[in-house]
């Protein structure tokens, strides 16, 4: 179930990028989210194989639908996104956290990835909540990470059942 997961998260990011790189339009993209977010957490709460703590992971989970809630609302009911901003700073230490509780329970990848989901999250809550001009870069990270934390080891999870 998390290379499912995985998978969904890395096309909502891949296209997030887009769209703050101009690439697409804000109302589908934001349909995206919002659809992905019902998925995930349905995902979520079943709870079924989602990683070496389930109830920890069915929470990280939920962090990203949330996300994926409030950029619905962002792109598609016109919101400023200043509150997506204060909710990504909140997500970038629920990361730290998580990305030091997979550390230290062996799961490298699920570590360093929640490491990684951290410093978008972070250059997130700069850009929509401090006006910061770091919308490039913010996209070329949704969009790097896409791949590398998400689409790849989500295939991998889905076809070979092991992360890499």
């Amino acid at each position: 179930m998390l290379g499912y997961v995985l998978l969904l998260v890395g096309f909502v990011f891949f296209c997030n990028g887009m769209t703050l790189l101009g690439k697409t339009g804000g109302k589908e993209v934001g349909m995206l989210n919002g659809a992905v977010a019902i998925l995930i957490l349905v995902a979520a709460f079943t709870g079924a194989g989602l990683g070496p703590d389930g109830a920890a992971t069915t929470a990280l989970v939920s962090v990203f639908a949330l996300i994926y809630v409030m950029a619905f609302a962002v792109f598609t009911l016109g919101h400023d996104g200043k509150g997506l901003g204060w909710y990504c700073l909140f997500a970038t230490i629920v990361f730290l956290w998580y990305g030091q509780f997979f550390l230290s329970v062996g799961a490298m990848e699920l570590g360093l990835f929640n490491i990684a989901w951290a410093v978008l999250t972070l250059v997130a809550f700069l850009v929509l909540a401090q006006g910061k001009a770091l919308g490039t870069l913010l996209a070329y990270l949704f969009i790097a990470e896409s791949f590398v934390t998400l689409l790849i080891p989500g295939m991998n999870m889905l076809t070979k059942g092991v992360l890499f």
